[in-house]
């Protein structure tokens, strides 16, 4: 993770670094006869940025451009506002009215209750009994939930002592015993299982569970013969070596559930990556910074990659992924608060790494870019934003994206947030 590349810039088809002023402002006008303004001032400004000295006409020309493009953005999201304002006031209206009418029938009805005294009592007699009969079913039922099946109680008796083992589930799935790879089983299912073991928070499953997580259209007695061939393949390579009655070793079966050995001691990355995560979320900023960055040093790919179109791998994956950016997200707002920002950059761009879509990192970019001073790499970065969400969402950029360009067109400084 030390140097973490943007994103595949190449992939992106926007203005180039070296486009020539010419160019670049007669695109720029060419969006602007399109309707496409954003994109439009963007080139222009960006061509302002390559002008020479000797090229000042043109320069206080497209000055003079873009700041009325900022007036007449301004104006538009005034009128926009007030518009929106507009629709809210009458739908509020609307509904005040809609009250008023149901007042109004409820006071009609009281009026014509009020001359009829004798039929108010049987409607709310019936409705009292039926909230009596209603809480007896409820209190009569409440005691009849079926019990589920428990899993056996861990697993406390084995003939020796098995070395402990550290699991690497980032990334390519990989299991150490004293320091050196274990080679697993040719047994696709075997590795699978294994996997899935591994995932469990009790390092668990019943037998019934993997049948239907990994054979569930065979009948039950070939999915239990695969799961015996299966478990069997996988044990035998993890017993390698260590003398193990059958059946026994790192792999038990009691009761119709497999577990790892309760008596092996197991270490993975991800354990060692939540551990750092939770201590971060305890510590200074400056402590939590070190913490952060050595659990994002283990992030070296997705949870089980080997199963990532497996339904019961997703949740977990999904939860570490989140995590990963959480902290990448936490390092590169402190370095950008501490003005290191080469540091903040390295960290936003593992963010869009992950996600080019993510619109915020693509703002704090702008933002570390032009506290840099560098004012062509933020309008750049914002042009690549636009890019990529209109090529992968289909979208514009949000109203907080184009408001950072426009301050940055007006040369005022942005807000760190």
């Amino acid at each position: 993770m030390d140097s973490l590349p943007l994103f595949d810039q190449g992939a992106v088809t926007g203005i180039s670094e070296i486009s020539s002023p010419g160019v670049l402002l007669e695109r720029g006008m060419q969006c602007f006869r399109e309707g496409r303004f954003v994109e439009g001032v963007t080139c222009l400004a960006l061509a302002r940025e390559k002008l020479s000295a000797d090229q000042m006409q043109i320069a206080a020309a497209l000055d003079a451009f873009i700041q009325r493009h900022t007036s007449f953005w301004q104006a538009q999201q005034a009128l926009f506002l007030a518009s929106k304002r507009f629709v809210e006031t009458e739908t509020e209206l609307q509904a005040r009215l809609l009250y008023l009418e149901k007042l109004q029938l409820a006071l009609t009805e009281d009026t014509n209750r009020a001359s009829q005294p004798e039929a108010i009592a049987q409607p709310s007699l019936l409705i009292q009994r039926d909230q009596v009969h209603q809480s007896h079913r409820s209190s009569s039922t409440g005691s009849e939930e079926e019990q589920s099946q428990l899993p056996p109680q861990p697993f406390s008796k084995e003939s020796k002592a098995l070395p402990a083992l550290y699991v690497t589930c980032f990334g390519h799935f990989e299991v150490r015993r004293c320091d050196q790879v274990i080679d697993l089983c040719h047994n696709r299912s075997g590795q699978a299982i294994l996997r899935y073991l591994i995932a469990q928070p009790d390092y668990s499953a019943s037998a019934d569970t993997l049948m239907d997580v990994f054979w569930a259209e065979d009948s039950p007695e070939a999915a239990r013969r695969k799961l015996h061939i299966a478990v069997s393949a996988v044990r035998h390579s993890l017993n390698s070596d260590y003398a193990c009655d059958p059946g026994g070793g790192y792999i038990l079966c009691k009761n119709q559930f497999y577990q790892i050995n309760s008596t092996v001691s197991i270490h993975s990355d991800v354990d060692e990556f939540l551990s750092l995560w939770k201590a971060g979320q305890q510590a200074s900023a400056s402590q939590a910074t070190i913490l952060y960055e050595s659990a994002c040093q283990l992030y070296t790919g997705p949870f089980l990659v080997q199963d990532l179109y497996a339904d019961w791998s997703f949740p977990r994956r999904e939860h570490l992924h989140q995590t990963y950016l959480a902290m990448c997200r936490a390092l590169a707002n402190y370095y950008m608060e501490t003005s290191h920002y080469e540091d903040a950059r390295k960290w936003m761009g593992a963010i869009l790494k992950e996600d080019h879509c993510d619109e915020e990192a693509h703002r704090q970019l702008i933002r570390i870019y032009s506290a840099q001073g560098r004012r062509s790499e933020a309008l750049r970065q914002f042009q690549r934003c636009e890019h990529l969400l209109a090529e992968e969402l289909g979208v514009s950029p949000m109203p907080e994206t184009i408001q950072l360009l426009q301050t940055l067109l007006t040369g005022k400084p942005l807000s760190s947030e």
